[in-house]
Order: structure tokens, then sequence, then C-alpha cells
């Protein structure tokens, strides 16, 4: 029993990425509109230019736990259209990539940094990323890591790293490495894995939110040692949150980022918004009732509850889109276009 719980909730998690890929009406990735083209080195991607002459701020776009490179294309045309060269960064899922969200190298953001930095259109001073739920974990980290790196635009992430998901999308070791060496991680405790099993013994509604929470709250030291060195971001964070993101508990994990931030006097108007009757996959919902999602059928009649509504999700989105491009015209005023 207990092994069968633990694939379902790693199975569980992968789900997502699958459902926030389909949740939006955008352009797929295998139709690439004007301005955009597939690159395969040094990193794997897809690079979408402005229409206009000149130098261009750039932002780097990692997608989730769904690997490849399926989810991110299809935002990085609005990117592109704000006046932006927008690239989505693979990082796992794909060949010459890491086959699982497993010991993933935070240096395939550093590779695709420095080709961005590279190009004739862009001001290599003002570069940003942008992430989403372990795309956003891997956001803060990249950040933390690199300070080429401008601002950061964390969608429901997580400031520590959580465990790495393995072959069979089974929980293996921890998500991310630097220099050959896997970063510490706040791994599933085992009251975390008993309350997902009742969620599944009731028939659900299954709520990952409880598998985070009781991990980060079984070992405090592991979660300091887990943190980002967010106080190197050299730049202003924003993070966005859903106040009913069932999947993990984005309110509070922005929470921490921005207690952290003050903590270490980062110089910086770092802000983080939670959205009421918001859930994790709200960004999405930016084209009417059909591009939101709250719940996934995962088998049977279970299903995988995201959170929020479908009213608290486009509403959400209705505001937070604006505000991405209001905060990024400060952070990333385009100077030297």
């Amino acid at each position: 029993m207990k092994h069968f719980v633990t694939l379902v909730i790693a199975i569980s998690i992968g789900v997502l990425a699958a459902c926030v890929a389909s949740a939006a009406p955008l352009p797929t990735a295998n139709a690439l509109p004007a301005g955009c083209t597939n690159v395969s080195r040094p990193f794997i991607g897809t690079i979408c230019a402005p229409s206009t002459p000149g130098r261009h701020p750039a932002m780097l776009l990692l997608g989730g736990s769904e690997g490849g490179n399926s989810t991110m294309p299809r935002i990085a045309p609005l990117f592109a259209a704000r006046g932006y060269v927008a690239v989505t960064v693979a990082y796992f899922g794909l060949p010459g990539l890491p086959q699982y969200l497993v010991s993933v190298p935070v240096e395939t953001i550093g590779r695709a940094l420095r080709a961005v930095a590279a190009r004739r259109d862009v001001n290599p001073a003002e570069i940003g990323i942008f992430g989403g739920s372990k795309g956003g974990e891997l956001a803060l980290l990249a950040a933390s890591t690199y300070p080429q790196i401008k601002t950061v635009v964390a969608d429901v992430p997580s400031p520590v790293a959580f465990m790495g998901l393995g072959a069979s999308d089974m929980p293996s070791g921890c998500s991310w490495s630097y220099r050959g060496k896997a970063l510490p991680c706040v791994p599933v405790s085992p009251s975390a894995s008993a309350a997902i099993g009742a969620e599944f013994a009731r028939g659900g509604p299954i709520k990952l939110r409880v598998l985070y929470d009781l991990s980060l709250d079984a070992d405090p030291a592991q979660v300091r040692a887990s943190f980002f060195p967010l106080q190197r971001i050299d730049g202003p964070v924003l993070c966005l949150a859903g106040a009913d993101d069932e999947m993990w508990n984005s309110p509070r994990q922005c929470a921490m980022a921005m207690r952290y931030l003050k903590a270490h006097h980062h110089a910086y108007p770092d802000r983080a918004i939670v959205y009421p009757n918001a859930g994790h996959t709200f960004l999405w919902a930016m084209r009417g009732p059909k591009s939101a999602i709250t719940s996934y059928p995962i088998g049977g009649s279970t299903v995988m509850d995201f959170g929020g509504t479908v009213v608290g999700d486009m509403a959400a989105a209705k505001h937070a889109w604006p505000t991405i491009w209001a905060f990024l015209a400060h952070a990333l005023p385009q100077v030297a276009r």
C-alpha cells in the first residue's frame, strides 16, 4: 500500500503539467507563429523575437514538471508582442537533457543565459526570468545563482528545493544540482504520505497541498538547508500565488520567500500577490471559462484538485497579466532599445 500511495503521489504531481498545457487555448509548440524559432543548442527551447529593430530586454521562460518544451512556447508570443525576446528553456525530458526531474543542473539555465546575452537583438543588461510551479522553483534558484538575471516573475513557486521525480515518476533524490553536486531538498515526509493515502482511501478529491505542507513542517533544519540564497538575486522578485492552491501551498511559499528577502535586506521592491478563490493554474485562465481548470480526473471517480474556481481563476488571470507587464516595465525599462 505504501509503495502504491507513493507512486500515485508522484504521478499526480506530473498530471498537473499536462493539464496546464491543455488548459489555455494558445498557439501550440508545433505551430510556431511568425518570429518564433526552435533551437537545439547550446540549449533546447524556442525563441520568439519582437518585430521591431534594435536591442530588446529578454525573458527566459521555464515550464513545470511536464518537462520538455511544450508549455512555455504557448505564452512566449505574448512576451514577444510586449517587446521582449522570449526564450523558453527545456531542462529535462528531452534528448541531451536529464531524462527525469532529478539532479537537473542549474547550469542548463546558465548556458541559455549566456547564449541569449550574446544575441544582437538583446540588451544583456536587461534579462529576466519567468517560471511556473517547478519552473518557478528553478527560476528562483537560477536567479540566485546568476546575477545576470535582473528580475524574477515566479508563478506559484517554491523558494526551497523539493524532492525529485525519477523513473515512473517516483520520488527520487533531489530536483536540482550545481557543479555536479545535488542540492539539498525537502523530501516527502512519512506523515505526508499517510495523509495523501487517507485522501485516496476516502475517494478523493486528492489535494497534494497537504503533502508539501507536512513535508515542510517535518524538519525545519532541512528546510533551511534547502532554501535558495534569494538575497543574491540582483533585481526585484514578483511572487504570484492562488489562495486556494491545492497542489502546493503557494501563498505560504511566497510568504516564505518574502520573509527571507526582507530578513536578508534585499534592496529591491519585491512583491507577493495572493489571489482569492484562485488555484494552482489560475494564470492560464486568460481566455475565458474554457481555459480555466480546477480539477482533473486521475482514474475512476477520483479527481486531482488544483483548487480555485473558474470565476476566481479568470479574475486572478485578468489582474495578474497586466501586473506582470507593469512589473517588468519597471524592472527591465528597456533603456537600451
